[in-house]
């Protein structure tokens, strides 16, 4: 199931395919292998960090039961909100970026929708050439991304250790495809 790469010293390019519509997954594949990713918030770690069992009623700490699954939908939302206005206009880093159109951030929160709220919740960003990201840091050498943008594709691309990459593109349909649901569990059962 998994596509190996190749291991060519790729840099990675925020502007790939910015003119013509196509992403060079390899180059994001290759600058993913290539960079040493330190000092990244672990994604993994923090959803036990956003969430107390417990909370304060009429001055007592009173337990809660959250032996269910938390679901971060609404607050990834959000935070998909906030990018999104952020990066309406075109120039929004100061260095050239394309605007994020409407059509790509609706595609990202129907993307968003369908992840599980059993996986973990993906850090949010944008892309000089208009796409936005879903990323999965779980410590150094252990990372997923995927992109997506107004053309019906789903981008992605990870790194299960130093040398086991995988990268590739998706339709975009009405459910997760298989292979991102598969590559998310597998970087969130990785023991640490």
């Amino acid at each position: 199931m998994e596509q190996a790469l190749s291991t060519g010293n790729s840099v990675y390019d925020p502007d790939m395919g910015a003119g013509d519509g196509n992403r060079n997954m390899t180059d994001l594949a290759g600058f993913l292998s290539l960079q040493t990713i330190v000092g990244k918030r672990n994604t993994f770690s923090t959803q036990k960090e956003a969430y107390s069992d417990t909370t304060n009623i009429a001055g007592k700490t009173v337990p809660l039961d959250l032996k269910g699954i938390i679901d971060w939908t609404d607050l990834a939302l959000e935070e998909l909100e906030k990018v999104y206005e952020e990066c309406l206009e075109a120039n929004w880093d100061g260095y050239g970026a394309m605007p994020i159109s409407r059509e790509t951030y609706s595609k990202a929160r129907k993307l968003l929708r369908m992840i599980p709220p059993s996986l973990p919740r993906p850090d949010i960003s944008t892309e000089p050439d208009g796409e936005i990201i879903f990323e999965w840091y779980k410590e150094k050498y252990f990372v997923f991304v995927i992109s997506v943008g107004g053309n019906n594709l789903i981008t992605y691309a990870g790194l299960f250790g130093k040398s086991n990459r995988i990268h590739g593109t998706e339709y975009f349909t009405d459910e997760l495809p298989e292979i991102i649901h598969h590559c998310i569990r597998r970087l969130s059962h990785r023991v640490v």
